[in-house]
């Protein structure tokens, strides 16, 4: 089991001058705290237009801060938009080689193709192509960092030979993932043979089975890049505390914050079309979207790691269990205080990952 960081770089309302900024370098400090405590992965997504919910529009310039500021975490896009309108695969490709080279070769590169119908529309995106120009930049990408002479001569893409540079650093080419909510995107994943994000904090119900389905899409994958990464991470949002009171008093608040408001920012996407890419999204309006979720409920249903760090192991063990090979946690949540932050990471490396770390030594017999 490895673990990582997800920032959504989250300020919720009201602002004062100073609360954007402080949030962008608050994460940083806590990435290098996360770094430390034993942490192997820090990702960022790419969000427009969506307010308090996460104003992390440019991550390419934050994971370049990043990689200055740390030496062996690994940094990544979580994701990258590959819809056209939002990056052309150029300019993506071109982007992410300059982190790799930048961070001395510690890129992963998530790519997606939407979180909400407020992003698409401001952008001018066709619902019904997002899934179609994803695909298409992902099998793109990968030939423009390992290809001296690019071209490519599609109904929607055309370049002439070209030499996209700067190459990355590492050989072939840095980690492919997606990320996915719907059942069906783990397949997706695994046939192209890229590792797949999955939101569990949506519902981590049958998690063995969506494991299973990847790694039977990963048997049969027709790999998009050079070479197939295997691993299926679960993102859900983390607080350890000193004990399950501690954490609830703590990271309570801010947890049901993201919890609720993230449900709201998925259920846009079941109004865009008709298009049955987002039939997903329609089915679970009716189920999840309006409804406030407590933190008790999101507990007992292992949608979150929230305690002290007995419950921290147990729950983390239950997804090592079905399966999950990377946990990847949402730390700076709604209203949670950055010193609330710290004090969960160097708790959660001291008294949890340890206990992990020891099982995988003695199980190699070291």
């Amino acid at each position: 089991m490895k673990f990582g960081l997800l920032y959504e770089i989250e300020v919720p309302r009201p602002w004062t001058e100073t609360s954007v900024a402080n949030c962008f370098w608050e994460a940083l400090g806590q990435v290098k705290v996360a770094e430390q405590a034993g942490f192997s992965h820090v990702f960022v997504v790419e969000h427009h237009f969506l307010d308090q919910f996460s104003v992390s529009s440019a991550p390419e310039v934050w994971l370049a801060a990043v990689a200055q500021h740390t030496s062996t975490i690994r940094i990544g896009h979580g994701v990258r938009l590959l819809p056209f309108n939002y990056n052309n695969p150029i300019r993506a490709a071109e982007m992410a080689a300059t982190l790799d080279i930048m961070s001395r070769g510690r890129l992963d590169f998530g790519t997606g193709r939407s979180a909400s119908a407020i992003e698409l529309e401001g952008f001018g995106i066709d619902p019904a192509t997002t899934r179609a120009q994803w695909d298409e930049a992902l099998r793109m990408i990968p030939k423009m960092w390992t290809e001296e002479e690019f071209s490519w001569n599609s109904p929607t893409f055309k370049v002439p030979p070209r030499n996209v540079l700067p190459k990355p650093v590492q050989k072939p080419h840095p980690p492919l993932w997606m990320s996915g909510t719907q059942p069906e995107s783990a397949v997706l994943a695994g046939e192209r043979g890229v590792g797949f994000m999955h939101f569990s904090l949506s519902d981590p119900v049958g998690m063995d089975e969506k494991v299973q389905s990847y790694r039977d899409a990963i048997a049969r994958a027709q790999p998009v890049g050079s070479f197939i990464n295997d691993q299926f991470a679960a993102f859900t949002i983390l607080f350890c505390g000193t004990d399950d009171a501690d954490a609830a008093a703590r990271g309570g608040t801010g947890t049901t914050w993201y919890a609720n408001l993230v449900e709201l920012v998925y259920a846009s996407l079941g109004t865009l079309s008709a298009d049955q890419s987002y039939a997903w999204y329609r089915e679970r309006i009716a189920k999840e979207a309006y409804r406030e979720r407590s933190l008790q409920e999101l507990v007992d249903r292992r949608s979150v790691v929230v305690g002290g760090p007995r419950r921290c192991i147990e729950t983390t063990a239950w997804y090592e269990a079905q399966g999950v090979d990377m946990m990847l946690f949402l730390v700076q949540a709604g209203t949670i205080r950055h010193e609330d932050v710290i004090d969960s990471l160097g708790r959660f490396g001291r008294e949890v990952i340890p206990h992990f770390n020891g099982r995988r030594q003695r199980a190699a017999g070291e």
